[in-house]
């Protein structure tokens, strides 16, 4: 506990020199939905989603960083529970992206930002009959895809930060859209 009580104490004491660095780490949790389109063109309503990502950001100037991460999500509740109408179930994708990040400043401590970038991933899903019926077949698939975030982030004096953002992310025949909550430090 001691240990934890001085580890705490000494990161809040970075606050002087946190906003002049050029390193963000961070992470979001997002909750929003999910829609699946197989191959001959059929589109199968995927539920909710949730998703969860944790990145580094190196900052080439005030207004423009590099951003790398990994992500991962799967259907949420009510996919869990609608899983059984449908012929598309058990929904999950994870993998790596690189972005481009670029913010406008609205105050000293607030910001508009957007993310562009590719990601690299795979999409695992399971294919059945309607009700359960017939054969179910298991599918993993490998892709590169496009990847935006709109947001708003607040950055304090000891380097903490929170944002709120909007994230597209198409993930092959899947499109996520998601509203993610999150907290970054910068060091």
């Amino acid at each position: 506990m001691k240990l934890l009580s001085i580890l705490i104490a000494s990161m809040l004491g970075f606050g002087a020199v946190a906003g002049e660095s050029n390193h963000i780490i961070g992470g979001n949790i997002g909750y929003g939905g999910q829609d699946f389109e197989s191959d001959h063109g059929g589109k199968y309503g995927g539920g909710d989603s949730v998703g969860i990502d944790a990145y580094y950001r190196y900052m080439l100037n005030d207004n423009f960083g590099l951003e790398g991460s990994v992500f991962s999500g799967s259907g949420g509740i009510v996919s869990a529970m609608t899983g059984i109408f449908t012929t598309v179930d058990h929904i999950s994708y994870k993998g790596v992206r690189a972005a481009i990040y670029g913010q406008v400043q609205l105050s000293e401590s607030n910001s508009l930002y957007a993310k562009l970038g590719a990601s690299a991933n795979q999409l695992n899903y399971d294919v059945s009959g309607v009700f359960g019926s017939g054969t179910t077949e298991s599918i993993e698939t490998d892709g590169t895809d496009f990847y935006g975030v709109v947001g708003w982030g607040i950055r304090f004096q000891s380097g903490l930060g929170l944002n709120l953002e909007y994230q597209y992310v198409p993930i092959q025949e899947l499109m996520v859209q998601n509203l993610s909550i999150g907290i970054s430090y910068r060091f």
